[in-house]
């Protein structure tokens, strides 16, 4: 039955910040736990890799740095002041004693201070979306790891059950054998499937413990032996190719900070226009002089202009460097446009080819189960030969694994498409 998400794209991606305040308690329990080998929903696993993935913590302090730079261009127009002390002996003179504090205002800069502020805010946003966009990419990494790690502990169980189906039908071919009613061939063609699935165990496990290697470092920890015990994704309504896009337009971070940098580029001619703009300035200092007690005082108040007449065509060098920064920055707009079209369309496609499979896989299933009763029926009374049965428990474990595969791969192609989106689905 198709569940609709509500036809809204969310932001999702800060979800984590909902659990934040109980978030430090389930990662704790959640990672002793797994100590343990216990089950993992995806959920736990998604508020492990907020707390705990590099890329967030990177992302974060990026994050904060453009912060900090903001307010060392604010300081740019700050008044600062500084204080000085001096002491001189020169031989056949008294000693001299000197004091002095400086305080300096910028008055004017023609506007090129508020321009650089601008640009810094652009920056911080531009941060912004990459700490989004590592948000993003983390948790569609942890729930392809997770599915992943789903897919192979179903596998894993069904090899097991097709080693427990194996070791059933060589009883039977030994029972019989020793009856008379069944030739050699039979018990030596069960032990040969017995050591097939017996191996094929092995296999499976292996890659089981791959993906859970897979899952601990999407998280970001390690989280041992765990175990999956979220279900794959139910079938859900999609949204339709114009709307998707228009989705993916408004809230995926590379568009938005391809947008903050075209924005960025143009505020940066105006700033390298500022190179040759004039100045004013205030400073006033007070003084304290002298080689006796107590010392002379003075004050001086000092207004400045400054006025650059020529400086051998750095600034319009400055502004030819910035013109082709903007260009380039518009150009690399037009192109992640061009990309979030196709990655749209892309990922619809993956999903519905995806959601296509899992009815025919399911029907499959029915009828390798059919076709297995119906052999191990044929064989137990005498009419059916082990090598049918055989291709029965083959045909339904291959339509098992299948089935798995399909639901596994719809809910891949759906963390891609949330992805794809900028969001996830409400």
């Amino acid at each position: 039955m198709i569940r609709h998400p509500g036809a809204i794209i969310g932001k999702r991606f800060f979800r984590y910040a909902v659990f934040l305040a109980g978030a430090l308690l389930v990662a704790g329990g959640a990672a002793h736990a797994a100590g343990a080998g216990s089950g993992l929903t995806l959920d736990e696993c998604l508020i492990l890799a907020a707390e705990h993935h590099p890329s967030l913590e990177e992302a974060r302090a990026t994050l904060d740095a453009q912060r900090a730079r903001l307010d060392q261009v604010k300081a740019g127009t700050a008044l600062t002041g500084s204080l000085s002390a001096s002491t001189t002996r020169n031989s056949g003179a008294d000693q001299s004693y000197s004091t002095a504090f400086t305080a300096t205002k910028l008055l004017s800069d023609s506007g090129k201070n508020a321009l650089e502020r601008r640009s810094q805010g652009l920056a911080i946003d531009t941060a912004s979306e990459s700490q989004r966009e590592a948000i993003l990419a983390v948790r569609k990494g942890v729930k392809d790891a997770y599915y992943t790690l789903l897919l192979n502990g179903l596998k894993r169980e069904q090899a097991a059950n097709a080693v427990r189906t194996y070791e059933r039908h060589l009883e039977k071919a030994k029972g019989f054998y020793e009856a008379g009613a069944k030739a050699k061939f039979d018990v030596t063609k069960a032990e040969v499937d017995l050591s097939n699935a017996r191996i094929a165990l092995v296999s499976a496990e292996a890659s089981l413990a791959t993906a859970r290697a897979g899952l601990s470092n999407s998280v970001g920890i390690q989280l041992g032996d765990v175990e999956a015990v979220s279900p794959f994704l139910a079938l859900r309504a999609l949204p339709d190719e114009p709307f998707a896009v228009e989705q993916a337009m408004a809230n995926r971070p590379d568009i938005r900070t391809a947008r903050l940098k075209s924005e960025s580029g143009k505020l940066s001619v105006a700033i390298a226009a500022k190179g040759n703009a004039a100045t004013v300035s205030l400073s006033g200092a007070a003084n304290l002089s002298g080689s006796e007690w107590p010392l002379d005082d003075s004050f001086r108040a000092t207004v400045t202009l400054s006025v650059p007449v020529f400086d051998g065509g750095l600034t319009g060098a400055r502004v030819a460097e910035a013109r082709y920064g903007a260009q380039g920055a518009d150009a690399a707009l037009r192109r992640v446009e061009q990309t979030v079209l196709y990655d749209v369309r892309s990922a619809l496609l993956s999903v519905r080819e995806a959601e296509a499979r899992i009815p025919v896989a399911e029907l499959l299933v029915r009828q390798a189960e059919e076709n297995l009763t119906l052999a191990e029926g044929r064989y137990e009374t005498g009419v059916g030969n082990v090598l049918e049965v055989a291709d029965a428990v083959l045909a339904f474990n291959s339509a098992k694994v299948s089935l798995y595969q399909a639901q596994h791969d719809y809910s891949a192609a759906l963390a891609k498409l949330e992805k794809t989106l900028g969001g996830e689905f409400e």
